[in-house]
């Protein structure tokens, strides 16, 4: 069967844009989206040649729908000018792929597509294929005729849907999509819809009604308040309803038969765009070395301070000139520093780890062997499932953590728990082993200290990560093997619940905010509230069942995994969040709105600007959407804290610089999420020099509540 490839132009610039890094060409131009875009049509046209293929794109005329309706898409922000040039240079760009490309006035790129899906989706041998960066257009889908093929996540990964994908999304047919609309809205394109039917509501209406015409004349009791919206549905229908009589300019099928590309063409192309990563894809190589992609200053005529560095810098969407300007580029100097100091080790100490890891493996070895009635590669997942198959007869697929974990706890002695303990322990002290203490005795030898890697902007969230090794996952027990040098004290200032104090102080929930006002603990008054009961009568269970879901609603987390975390049942779980947002309503509702606006915006910031692209938050595969919605949910709090922890150590740094004591008496050494590790002089400056931070650190961002900072002194890490 032959297929007819139409690609929703407009959406792929768009979602290439917000996608990648703001990539320039050598003179300046902005290029990002045409790189994303190229990238796509390579892919496509190149690993999975069409038959027939058109591109089509918006106008930027008003179209009918806005005539009939002026708030359609009003809050959707004006395309930035650098999004505006590559829309247009992206005629150019099919032009060179050989695709012709179509546009009318007063109709949107969706109508265009849903008339030449119209047109030739009956001609017998041929599959109609749409491709595009949103799912607008699942009502044009019929059968397995007319499919859509849609970016899965970011710009890599395509998912195709057909009737079927989108019967078990909606629970309705295709072509009922406008009707659906008509009912739930689309937010995305400020849709109306009926003010509180939700999807499952709308998919009853229409399963049971067909379409909204039918459903307004059946005067069904169950819905009659629903029935009173009779206009503003069906209007909204006509809104979200594909025009598939649009305009199209193209007679035959003939007209837009795939030729395909000229490499050289797109090879010269791309050598003006400066893509040589694409041109090494096509197969053939640039021959000039000067043609490179750069990335935007952060400032016209401004050298960059990340390009002079050689401190990795993950490029994320370009962020605000507030976030670059005060935070990023005053913080990349010091990591630097941090990463040149080091900080020390005991050489003793970490040898004497190794010979007692050694014992235990050993001693667990034989156990397990024991056990088990035979030797075998423990470090084999493949082994360990077919001993855990065969000789305890467990039905078991995986050997991952979690599996094993769940597993055990459903096990009772003498089975095959005792055996699951112990595979559990030797893993966790091989791991010890070997991702911390024998690599730390490798890249201590040079000068008795770990010099990490800090990188600043590789995390989504903003958070400083480390590598090589990361010292922000050792293990408490093997923290006293970090040292301060002698005549100094290693200190510790670390923020007190700072992600809770974030969402208290965003969400404005009064219980939180009094707890923290009132400096009560937050998570015993937690506990009181979801297991009504008074605070006095609260168990440490019932304590740690509350600040497991205290941190876990900040992260988004759903009842699944606050069951497997906290120990409850997946229904207790599910009570306890319901109980929770019963008590902390606040909190439920800025979800909710945070939600509603990534989907308008298709991004979420926090309070300083600071940005994260979520195009994924509609997306119709229920797992990439929720997670989605997760990472919505939980990147204003802990970017923030992010924020603050960078401002700490800039701000810090300068304090410590105007006395004198940066360098001589004080040494930042590591970042540790919401905690700082200084190298002290252990003089008469030692108490001022921890005051002065702490009390830096408690002042440095202002919230509805304040900051507090839990400060310690101690001859090593350990100690603190």
């Amino acid at each position: 069967m032959k297929t007819f490839l139409l690609i929703d132009a407009n959406a792929l610039v768009h979602r290439s844009f917000h996608a990648l890094p703001p990539f320039t060409t050598k003179d300046g131009k902005p290029s990002g989206a045409l790189y994303g875009l190229s990238n796509i049509l390579l892919k496509i046209l190149r690993d999975n040649p069409p038959d027939y293929v058109a591109a089509f794109f918006d106008r930027p005329e008003p179209t009918f729908r806005k005539k009939l309706y002026a708030e359609y898409k009003i809050h959707r922000p004006k395309a930035p000018d650098e999004l505006v040039s590559q829309i247009i240079e992206a005629h150019n760009l099919f032009e060179k792929f050989g695709v012709k490309t179509f546009e009318a006035p007063g109709f949107e790129a969706d109508d265009l597509i849903g008339a030449a899906a119209k047109k030739f989706g009956d001609i017998s041998d041929l599959k109609v294929i749409i491709l595009t960066g949103d799912l607008d257009t699942l009502q044009l889908i019929k059968d397995e005729k007319v499919v859509i093929e849609t970016l899965k996540k970011g710009i890599s990964e395509t998912i195709i849907y057909g009737e079927t994908a989108v019967k078990q999304r909606f629970g309705i047919l295709p072509e009922q999509i406008p009707d659906y609309k008509g009912l739930v809205g689309d937010p995305s394109d400020n849709i109306p819809g009926v003010k509180g039917v939700g999807p499952k509501t709308a998919a009853a209406i229409i399963q049971k009604y067909n379409n909204l015409e039918n459903f307004f004349k059946s005067n069904d009791e169950k819905y009659q308040k629903i029935l009173e919206h009779k206009d503003i549905a069906l209007f909204s229908k006509q809104l979200a309803t594909i025009n598939t009589e649009a305009p199209l300019a193209i007679t035959d099928i003939s007209e837009i038969k795939n030729a395909g590309f000229n490499a050289g063409k797109i090879i010269d192309y791309f050598g003006e765009l400066g893509f040589q990563s694409l041109v090494k894809r096509i197969g053939t190589q640039l021959t000039t070395d000067d043609q490179r992609l750069t990335t935007k200053k952060d400032k016209t005529g401004q050298q960059s301070i990340f390009e002079n560095s050689d401190i990795p810098v993950s490029n994320q969407k370009e962020q605000p000139d507030k976030i670059i300007n005060e935070m990023e580029i005053p913080l990349t100097p010091i990591l630097k520093q941090m990463e040149n100091w080091g900080i020390k080790t005991d050489p003793e100490k970490l040898k004497e780890t190794k010979i007692n890891l050694d014992g235990e493996l050993k001693s667990l070895t034989e156990k397990i062997y024991k056990e088990a009635e035979q030797v075998f590669n423990i470090n084999s997942p493949k082994q360990l499932l077919l001993i855990l198959k065969e000789k305890f007869k467990l039905k078991i697929t995986s050997t991952n953590y979690n599996k094993l974990t769940a597993l055990k706890a459903k096990l009772t002695p003498p089975g095959g728990v005792n055996f699951i303990n112990l595979i559990l322990k030797y893993r966790e002290l091989f791991k010890l082993k070997t991702t911390y203490i024998e690599p730390m005795i490798e890249l201590s030898k040079k000068d008795g200290k770990i010099h990490p890697t800090f990188v600043q902007l590789k995390a989504t969230t903003g958070r400083i990560t480390c590598e090589n090794p990361n010292l922000q996952n050792i293990p408490e027990s093997i923290r006293n093997a970090f040292i301060a040098e002698s005549g100094f004290k290693l200190a510790s200032f670390d923020y007190s619940q700072i992600e809770l104090r974030i969402l208290a102080s965003i969400t404005g929930d009064k219980k939180m905010l009094e707890a923290f006002e009132t400096n009560k603990d937050i998570h015993q008054i937690t506990a009181s509230q979801i297991f009504n009961t008074k605070p006095e009568s609260i168990t440490s269970q019932m304590r740690k069942v509350a600040k497991t879901l205290n941190f876990g609603i900040s992260y988004g987390m759903g009842a699944r995994l606050f069951a497997q975390e906290s120990g409850v049942s997946l229904e207790e779980a599910k009570k306890f969040i319901s109980e929770y947002f019963n008590d902390f309503p606040s909190i439920k509702k800025w979800q909710e709105q945070i939600i509603l606006k990534a989907r308008q915006d298709g991004f979420v910031e926090n309070l300083n600007g600071r940005k994260r692209n979520l195009p994924e938050i509609v997306s119709f595969n229920q797992r990439i959407q929720a997670e989605a919605e997760r990472m919505a949910v939980n990147f204003p709090i802990q970017s923030l804290a992010a924020d603050i922890i960078k401002l700490a150590m800039i701000k810090t740094k300068k304090a410590l610089e105007e006395r004198g004591y940066w360098a001589t008496k004080a040494k930042m050494l590591l970042t540790i999420h919401d905690e700082l590790i200084f190298e002290i002089k252990n003089d008469s400056s030692l108490e001022e020099i921890v005051s002065l931070i702490k009390k830096i650190m408690e002042s440095v961002y202002t919230l509805k509540i304040p900051l507090v900072v839990n400060s310690a002194v101690g001859e090593n890490w350990g100690n603190l």
